[in-house]
């Protein structure tokens, strides 16, 4: 037992209990609709990171024999635990009953298949690994067009071509959604949107940040969203305002741009996406089975992710996963914004991984799905 002065003992507990209270109104942070507050989506971002801390302190006063605080610590894992088990999950990957009826789908934020940490690389290390990846289904954003070789990293027309053999098949979204593209070892077609607000459907065609494709997998008809939602916009230096703070000075000046510079745009995120995903929720009603995947910019347990999850999609990472993962992987913003989420009693999640690429500012990720019969 390690001892500690009772004044410092005190300080610890004061600490801990802001802790507690902080962890459990993140977890219940999601709940709150962004058009109203903002904060409470914010907090929900760092969730992961106060799950583990809570998590660390109520081991260590449990340590120290003092289990009332240890059992506050274990009061508010289990209070959140409705938000945590899809945050911090704790599942297993799961057994085919037929192996031949399974497929991976994978969904990237290419970034123009650009390479953001090893630009001088020859050749093009992300379209390497879609190739290598044996992913039958792939879902990108950010990219506008394969031909284009001032968009592709050391584009070249040989790379392109093995990309093509490894996907015969190819759709384009349309749009504002050209930037999605999905590539597929099986038939694949764009589907046209009729938006469900029809008095809307001029402002849709302009700002939709979705698109619906089919793939026919040996004669089953899949439809798959591909979503790019709507980002912070913020720029580099507002992103590196976490990593700039060295002491008092640059902590007050970094706390003065997060208020009125960064918090702003964050709250116009967080409106926007719920606004899309209302969009796609009720233009996609009654389809099923369904994948909605890619770029969701947001975090399991946001307001967004809630609205997908009363829609009635599940969500393939917790239940095959142990543990946080992150999909964003630059400037200490290492939130999972991801997403593979899906629906309808055909799909079975099996499995999932996050791949290690570090082309983008985006990890992929991959789910094993199985067809039902």
């Amino acid at each position: 037992m390690i001892i500690i002065s009772p004044l410092i003992r005190l300080c610890l507990k004061i600490a801990s209990i802001i802790l507690f209270i902080v962890t459990l109104a993140a977890c219940y942070g999601g709940k709150c609709n962004p058009d109203y507050l903002t904060v409470p989506s914010v907090m929900v971002l760092a969730l992961p990171y106060l799950a583990i801390a809570t998590l660390i302190v109520g081991i260590l006063w449990l340590i120290n024999g003092r289990l009332i605080m240890a059992a506050l610590a274990g009061a508010t894992l289990f209070f959140g635990w409705g938000t945590l088990k899809d945050v911090t999950p704790i599942a297993f990957s799961k057994s085919a009953q037929d192996e031949t009826r399974t497929f991976r789908l994978m969904t990237f934020n290419s970034l123009h298949l650009a390479d953001t940490t090893k630009s001088e690389a020859p050749g093009n290390r992300a379209i390497k690994f879609l190739i290598e990846s044996g992913a039958d289904i792939v879902c990108l954003q950010e990219l506008e067009n394969f031909e284009n070789p001032t968009e592709i990293h050391h584009w070249s027309r040989g790379l392109i071509d093995s990309l093509y053999a490894a996907y015969p098949y190819r759709a384009t979204g349309t749009h504002s959604g050209r930037d999605l593209k999905v590539l597929s070892k099986y038939p694949v077609t764009a589907i046209p949107i009729k938006c469900a607000n029809q008095d809307d459907e001029d402002y849709w065609r302009s700002h939709r940040r979705w698109n619906l494709f089919e793939v026919d997998i040996n004669g089953f008809k899949l439809p798959i969203v591909n979503f790019h939602m709507t980002s912070y916009n913020l720029s580099d230096p507002e992103r590196e305002v976490l990593t700039e703070i060295k002491g008092v000075h640059t902590a007050k000046k970094s706390y003065e741009e997060f208020r009125y510079e960064i918090f702003p745009k964050l709250g116009e995120a967080f409106r926007a996406r719920a606004q899309n995903v209302n969009e796609m929720i009720t233009t996609t009603s009654g389809i099923t089975p369904m994948i909605a995947c890619g770029d969701f910019n947001d975090v399991p347990g946001s307001w967004s992710y809630g609205l997908m999850r009363k829609a009635g999609f599940n969500d393939a990472y917790p239940e095959t996963s142990i543990g946080p993962t992150n999909t964003f992987n630059q400037f200490l913003f290492l939130f999972h914004i991801d997403q593979i989420l899906y629906r309808g009693p055909q799909l079975k999640a099996l499995k999932t991984k996050r791949h290690r690429i570090d082309t983008s500012d985006h990890y992929p990720i991959e789910a094993t799905f199985e067809i039902l019969q």
